[in-house]
């Protein structure tokens, strides 16, 4: 077993939570019995890489959920886990959402963990995994920034630990600052982290991860040129797309050479398995498709679907439109496949979270070279990845212009990352959101028990009916949860919350 899964599987019995913005990493530990030598700093710095699993949990809700990617199973769910997922697709997140809390104090507990390391930085004794353990460290502290940032508007900059009265006294910091802070971070981390390691270690960020990241922190900024150089650079890392779609979320091909992170789970009753598969197979399927049964949870839109053309081979890895149920019946309820694997526990899947691919890379170029080169320059990237899915290279008569070729740019990144929480990102970034959206409540169809197509949000006579569907600017942003606000007191709520 990898030593990096080792060292997880302990830093799960060794974390506590604290405070909103503060987590203690070790308990039952004192600091002067634990952060003392390379050993134990390191452990540390992979307790940071096992709290990525906490805040992936419902990353999917706060993003895919929330775009025409994907919504509620039913048009007539009530169910309390069901109106809550319902909530955050039609835009109207209560500040007392309690998946939308356990997101924000899951990122702050994780940032409070790279803090932590960063500070007891002065024990390790080796000069090399000294540099190597702050970068991976500001890696993951800039990941998290950078989703914070795009998803809650200005939020705490915390770069040291905090005591809990600090911590209920900050400010939030204007967003301006916070993308200096998330720049800062990962411009040390792509200068420091090593290009490669063992094979024991796979699954550490590496310079590429953060070159790709930042350069994506660039491309929302619009610094194209910044953007550019860094992708040129991973360009020759000798990472490459995989020749078949499938391959890259095959269970037993993890961390193969398209993924450059990813957030890692395992399977065994250790604590480390991943959930998705359970949340995501059919609701009320019973052991049909998953043991223990699937809670129907990030229910792909029939938007989706039918943005996929006829030969795509990226559809049938993402998602299945029927299942077959235990009466050997076809149902009709499409689910996501593409974290799909069998399992003998309860949301111990074994399916890593891939976070960044070489697919982005090259989709960030088409993005970077439009903008700088025109139209022939970015076709070739954006042709990339449509080939490897079985599709016939775009042209210049499909793409004759700057808007269709941006167009065509969106939708490729919308079916080759369906499902890995880009579209909501890719949407704000590039001001469609509202423009998307406002279709989608009017258009969205969903599938019904006998297979029919019905109105999703139009019809008042069922549960998911949106009365009013036109988005609003305040809802680009999720609220700060009561929880925070009704202890510090003193900070600002987000507009229309």
């Amino acid at each position: 077993m990898k030593k990096i899964i080792l060292i997880m599987i302990a830093a799960v019995f060794m974390m506590s939570c604290e405070g909103f913005l503060q987590q203690d990493p070790v308990d039952q530990l004192g600091e002067g019995s634990f952060y003392t030598n390379d050993e134990e700093m390191d452990m540390a710095t992979i307790a940071c890489y096992n709290g990525l699993q906490a805040t992936m949990e419902f990353e999917w809700l706060l993003t895919e959920i929330r775009t025409d990617n994907s919504r509620i199973h039913s048009r007539s769910t009530t169910s309390t886990s069901s109106k809550a997922v319902i909530a955050v697709d039609h835009l109207t997140v209560p500040t007392t959402h309690a998946h939308n809390q356990t997101y924000w104090e899951a990122v702050y507990h994780n940032i409070y963990r790279c803090n932590t390391v960063l500070d007891q930085l002065d024990v390790v004794q080796d000069s090399t995994l000294k540099v190597q353990l702050e970068a991976e460290a500001k890696f993951i502290r800039g990941y998290h920034y950078f989703n914070m940032v795009r998803l809650y508007g200005p939020v705490f900059k915390v770069d040291t630990r905090m005591t809990i009265d600090e911590s209920n006294n900050a400010e939030r910091s204007p967003v301006e600052d916070i993308y200096a802070f998330i720049e800062e971070d990962l411009d040390f981390a792509q200068k420091n982290l090593p290009a490669s390691y063992d094979d024991d270690e796979t699954g550490r960020a590496t310079t590429w991860a953060a070159k790709t990241l930042l350069a994506k922190v660039y491309l929302t900024l619009e610094d194209y040129d910044a953007a550019g150089l860094l992708l040129d650079e991973v360009e020759l890392s000798g990472h490459e797309l995989l020749g078949s779609y499938a391959d890259v979320f095959d269970t037993g091909n993890e961390m193969n050479n398209e993924i450059l992170f990813a957030v890692r789970y395992k399977t065994g009753g250790l604590g480390l398995g991943s959930p998705f598969a359970n949340y995501f197979a059919p609701n009320g399927s019973q052991d049909a498709v998953i043991n223990f049964s699937g809670e129907g949870y990030n229910c792909p839109s029939t938007s989706l679907i039918q943005a996929y053309e006829a030969g795509d081979e990226r559809m049938d890895v993402t998602l299945s439109e029927t299942y077959i149920n235990l009466s050997g019946d076809v149902a009709p309820m499409a689910w996501v496949k593409k974290y799909y694997s069998q399992v003998s526990i309860r949301y111990d899947a074994e399916n890593d979270w891939p976070v960044i691919r070489y697919a982005d890379v090259l989709l960030m170029q088409a993005e970077v070279k439009l903008k700088n080169e025109g139209v022939a320059a970015a076709l070739p990237y954006i042709n990339d990845t449509r080939t490897r899915a079985g599709l016939l290279a775009l042209t210049s008569e499909d793409v004759p212009n700057i808007l269709s070729a941006q167009l065509a740019i969106e939708n490729e990144r919308r079916l080759e990352f369906a499902l890995e929480n880009h579209r909501f990102f890719d949407l704000i970034r590039t001001n469609r959101f509202k423009t998307i959206m406002d279709e989608h409540f009017e258009t969205e169809l969903i599938q019904t028990t006998d297979g029919t197509l019905d109105p999703a949000y139009t019809d008042p006579d069922y549960s998911i009916y949106m009365p009013d569907r036109i988005v609003d600017e305040w809802q680009l942003l999720l609220p700060i949860p009561f929880s925070v606000t009704s202890v510090m007191t003193q900070i600002s709520q987000n507009p229309g919350y």
